[in-house]
């Protein structure tokens, strides 16, 4: 079958293919970008970590003569939000965009050494859109470079990423004495070059330091109880945890028991050295089975008197072979020591130590009088054996 087509029709169907090919071959050449070797002009922010400053965080210290100091200190958690700013570093599992020419045919980009996922499909011959992975080199002892490979060159450009604040996520003990070591557990510990009690002077050494742990030794220091400030290269942070000083707490019992204080027990008690959280020694409270029992300390002599003006009762008890519910209990408590007093509860977790800090206002201590002569532990049987738990830096705090 033949077609034919007359002069007219003919010259604007060529024109069509014409056109055609020439938008195709336009949006290869945009596809392929420029063959020049790339450069990059500046990079900047896709989005950013952004602290609310509205946000602070309030601490209360008391001295060994009970005056309160109050530090606020700023918010540090962040928050992301959009951004569209030019920048010379960047941080840690944030976006950015490389600006320059001659991109659309890149191969590899990386940070410090650090090659980096990017979608080239979200790109074009001027901008590379990249995010900086966690896991990236990153502080003043790298070589704080960009570098961005096409199949045309290279081109190295100046650029630092910089280090997240370290995050504290537990300690290994929140009460401390001179010369103390307490190790901390968080991320980006490695950075950490210099600690601070506090707003005080007082500094702690650091003994050993990793990015996940960190060691350090604790001054001896009038504070009655403080965070720690922690100096980086970025800056400085201070953690919300609080850590006692046991040197300025009241003591019922540490490695011994304290003034005028001794065993007072049901069941049957000693000072131990099986256990301890601080130092080598424990108090040991043995329950026997089905005993419901009350054992703890006793200060028949001078007593605890209300005015102390001691705002927490603290302490470490490791616990038995399963989980209990223990029940505070003393003499000036509504309901007297032992007795069945269930308005004070703890919990505490098997073959570990637990630690406990709680408002002397809940506890009622001189519900019915001053001074308070007997504190103890009292506990629903125990149904299924005798048990024991260790009690170590039982102390009240201002």
């Amino acid at each position: 079958m033949k077609i034919l087509m007359n002069k007219k029709s003919i010259i604007p169907f060529l024109l069509s293919v014409l056109v055609a090919l020439g938008i195709a071959s336009c949006k290869k050449d945009d596809a392929e970008g420029g063959k020049g070797a790339p450069t990059i002009t500046r990079v900047r922010t896709i989005s950013k970590s952004y602290i609310d400053s509205k946000l602070t965080t309030t601490i209360t210290t008391y001295d060994a003569n009970g005056k309160a100091t109050s530090v606020t200190f700023p918010n540090t958690t962040p928050q992301v939000v959009a951004m569209d700013s030019t920048t010379t570093d960047g941080n840690l599992q944030n976006m950015y965009a490389i600006i320059g020419t001659n991109l659309a045919s890149v191969t590899t980009v990386s940070f410090n050494g650090l090659s980096v996922y990017f979608n080239k499909a979200l790109g074009s011959d001027s901008t590379i859109l990249v995010g900086i992975p966690k896991n990236t080199p990153a502080g003043p002892t790298q070589s704080n470079t960009l570098s961005v490979t096409t199949l045309y060159g290279k081109v190295d450009y100046k650029f630092s990423i910089l280090l997240p604040p370290p995050t504290v996520t537990e300690a290994s003990n929140y009460n401390f004495s001179a010369n103390a070591e307490i190790t901390l557990t968080g991320i980006g510990l490695a950075s950490v070059t210099d600690i601070q009690l506090g707003t005080s002077t007082a500094k702690a050494t650091i003994l050993t330091k990793n990015d996940t742990e960190l060691t350090l030794k604790m001054p001896s220091s009038a504070l009655t109880s403080t965070t720690l400030l922690l100096t980086y290269p970025g800056g400085q942070v201070a953690p919300k945890q609080v850590y006692v000083n046991l040197d300025q707490a009241y003591k019922f019992f540490t490695e011994d028991y304290g003034t005028n204080w001794s065993g007072n027990f049901w069941g049957s008690g000693e000072v131990s050295s099986a256990a301890a959280k601080s130092g080598v020694k424990s108090l040991k409270l043995n329950y026997a089975k089905g005993n419901w029992s009350a054992n703890g300390v006793a200060n028949w002599n001078v007593g605890l008197p209300s005015t102390g003006g001691y705002n927490y009762l603290s302490f470490y008890i490791k616990g038995g072979s399963q989980d209990y519910t223990l029940y505070i209990t003393g003499d000036k408590r509504a309901g007297g020591y032992g007795n069945g007093d269930q308005s004070a509860p703890i919990t505490v977790k098997a073959n570990v130590w637990n630690y406990y800090k709680i408002p002397l206002s809940t506890l009622g201590l001189w519900a019915t009088g001053s001074p308070s002569n007997a504190l103890g532990f009292w506990i629903k049987g125990p149904d299924a054996q005798d048990e024991s738990f260790y009690i170590d830096d039982w102390i009240l705090v201002k």
